[in-house]
């Protein structure tokens, strides 16, 4: 049967072939938390590839990759419409995101389509093309590299180190690459072992990954002694409920009770979740003095808060930021968000809105995007990764909710921490794939950077992550309580951690050299 499908799927309708990638898309999901259903994607992209060679024309091609992604990305985004529902937005509106990410895989479709009939080696190609596609997927208009293909290996400490090398955009190329090993299987009828060499191959770099992952995690001490105590806080405060006034000193005593819980007097640092306080606390003197007190003289309180500035014309100017609280009261320091939430902390290319509304209006059309450009939110971003010194605490630099997902942006150039904070709050997500996503996406940045990583999330999951990824303690979605443990130390500088996506590039251009010279050496 294999070797008919590639010609029974050449004679099925475009509608037919459509239909079919984005249920292979919606397939490929799977193997992201919770299901780590990873032998999904063995199918998932050679049949892909499958359907973008019997497709016969670029329109068609893009229109494969287009589906694919669009079922891909609207099963593994379901979660933003939770988000979208609490903020009051229309229903419809959770398939914007789906919709506009599914660009990119129709884009690795295309490229494909275009240069795949005059090279012979279609499994590297089609890695190179998704792999460029997913790198455009987390930089362009900021980016959203939620769910690349490498994080189908976070069920798997081992099988996840090879990020502290080609970080989570070259583990994507491999992994593309070992998925759609089998596609050189169909379309021949499979007499000798050398049919399955492709499928072997990709066996191999799977056990050489897992070899390579099982020696460096031999031996690591997850918790030295001697490293500060930290404590995340997590009160399981509901979305709903967070942010009305009524509920401000409830929840703000929440907080406190938790913080000032058995164990308490041994706390270095204690991690509050994203606007936790859910007002300026920076010009609340009393409150910071009170939730100074929590601990130990000396200990420090980090919180997320809503940041307001006035400008001289009395224009005002918010930012989401984090406060870090020492003894008495006092600010020892703050960060604001650089990384924000397109279309939910900011508006992108508000002009272009802004035009069309114009030209729709000329036009006579009732299309107007005035409501998006008003009430997508108005934050100030940040200077971006930073730094921060601490009085007795080694230098970190914070992260808040979803930046923690853009590999190699996560510390300044030129300035290495000693460890990570990421303060999020994951209510927005629900109680099932998006905040175990979050975690698993998180966990790649400690082993891509080798640095540990205290996580404080509202409603879970809040974590201590070693500089391997590995999580120490952690307290699960919808449950109130604390996380105490010692912040594990972080480790020499990765390959990652000093070259970044160099090695990434360094990867495809050895691909594509090698893709050329196959291409070469099937001419002479």
């Amino acid at each position: 049967m294999i070797d008919a499908l590639p010609g029974w799927l050449a004679t099925r309708r475009p509608w037919q072939r459509f239909a079919l990638a984005f249920m292979l898309g919606a397939l490929a999901t799977a193997s992201f938390a919770p299901l780590h259903a990873i032998p999904v994607l063995l199918v998932a992209f050679p049949g892909l590839i499958l359907l973008l060679e019997a497709t016969p024309s670029k329109k068609g091609a893009f229109g494969v990759g287009w589906f694919f992604g669009f079922g891909h990305f609207l099963t593994g985004f379901y979660w933003v419409a939770n988000a979208l529902a609490i903020a009051g937005a229309p229903p419809a509106a959770a398939i914007a995101l789906p919709l506009g990410m599914a660009l990119y895989s129709g884009l690795a479709g295309l490229l494909y389509r275009v240069i795949g009939r005059r090279v012979p080696s279609r499994v590297l190609l089609f890695a190179l093309c998704w792999a460029l596609a997913e790198w455009l997927r987390g930089h362009v208009i900021t980016g959203f590299p939620w769910n690349l293909a490498a994080y189908a290996w976070s069920f798997s400490d081992a099988m996840s180190q090879f990020a502290s090398v080609a970080g989570a955009y070259g583990m994507t190329l491999v992994t593309v690459a070992i998925a759609a090993s089998p596609v050189v299987l169909a379309g021949r009828s499979l007499k000798s072992l050398g049919d399955f060499r492709g499928p072997i191959g990709a066996a191999a770099w799977v056990l050489a990954m897992f070899v390579f992952g099982a020696v460096r995690l031999a031996g690591a001490d997850p918790e030295p002694a001697g490293r500060p105590m930290v404590r995340a806080v997590q009160p399981d405060i509901a979305q709903d409920e967070k942010w009305l006034p009524e509920n401000f000193h409830r929840n703000f005593t929440d907080h406190l009770a938790l913080s000032e819980g058995p164990g308490n007097e041994a706390i270095d640092l204690f991690a509050w979740s994203e606007a936790a306080v859910p007002y300026q606390l920076d010009a609340d003197t009393p409150g910071r003095e009170r939730i100074a007190r929590v601990g130990r003289p000396g200990a420090i309180v980090v919180t997320g808060f809503p940041r307001v500035e006035i400008e001289p014309d009395g224009h005002l100017r918010y930012f989401n930021s984090m406060i870090f609280v020492g003894e008495g009261g006092k600010t020892l320091a703050t960060f604001d968000k650089a990384h924000l939430v397109p279309f939910g902390e900011y508006v992108p290319l508000k002009g272009m809105f802004r035009a069309l509304d114009a030209v729709f209006e000329a036009l006579g059309l009732g299309i107007r995007f005035q409501k998006v450009v008003e009430g997508g939110g108005d934050f100030i971003p940040g200077d971006g990764p930073r730094v921060i010194h601490l009085p007795g605490l080694p230098p970190v630099s914070p992260l808040i909710c979803y930046e923690v997902i853009f590999p190699g942006a996560v510390t300044p150039p030129g300035e290495r921490p000693d460890w990570l904070l990421n303060i999020t709050n994951d209510a927005w997500y629900g109680e099932w794939a998006g905040p175990l996503q979050h975690l698993a996406i998180a966990r790649y940045r400690s082993i891509e950077e080798g640095l540990p990583m205290l996580r404080a999330a509202g409603t879970g999951i809040s974590a201590i992550i070693d500089a391997h990824g590995r999580v120490i303690s952690e307290l699960g979605i919808g449950e109130r309580g604390i996380v105490d443990g010692r912040l594990p130390a972080p480790i020499a500088p990765t390959l990652y951690a000093r070259f970044g996506d160099g090695v990434f590039w360094a990867m495809m251009a050895a691909l594509a050299l090698l893709v050329l010279g196959m291409r070469w050496r099937n001419r002479q």
